[in-house]
C-alpha cells in the first residue's frame, strides 16, 4: 500500500486547498466527500487508479485486505482493480478527496 503522509514542515498546515493542490499535482481530478461517523463503504474494486486523502477525521483504509490508518494529510494511492474498503472510525465525520487519474 502507497501512503504519502503529510509533512508539515515541508508543505505547511494541513487545509483542503493544499491537499487539493498535491494530489492535482500528481495528475488526480479530485472531488470532495464527507462521511458521519462509523460509516463503512462495502469493499469494492474500481476500473481506474484512485487517490484518497483525508482533510478531517480517521478512515481505516482496506487495499486486498492490507489495512492502514489514515488521519489528516495522508494520501493513499489506489490502483485500479485493486479491492479497497473504507471504514471511518469512531463517532466523528470524515471529509476526504476522492481522486480518479487523469493524465
Amino acid at each position: 500500500m502507497r501512503i504519502e503522509r503529510w509533512d508539515a514542515r515541508r508543505d505547511g498546515p494541513v487545509t483542503e486547498s493544499a491537499l487539493r493542490k498535491k494530489v492535482e499535482n500528481h495528475g488526480y481530478k479530485v472531488s470532495t466527500l464527507a462521511w458521519p461517523g462509523g460509516t463503512i463503504v462495502p469493499a469494492q474494486a474500481h476500473i481506474v487508479e484512485r487517490a484518497d486523502a483525508v482533510v478531517t477525521g480517521i478512515i481505516k483504509l482496506t487495499l486486498d485486505g492490507e489495512s492502514a490508518i489514515l488521519t489528516a494529510g495522508d494520501i493513499v494511492y489506489v490502483p485500479k482493480g485493486v479491492v479497497r474498503r473504507v471504514e471511518v472510525v469512531g463517532s466523528y465525520p470524515a471529509h476526504c478527496l476522492e481522486a480518479i487519474y487523469n493524465p
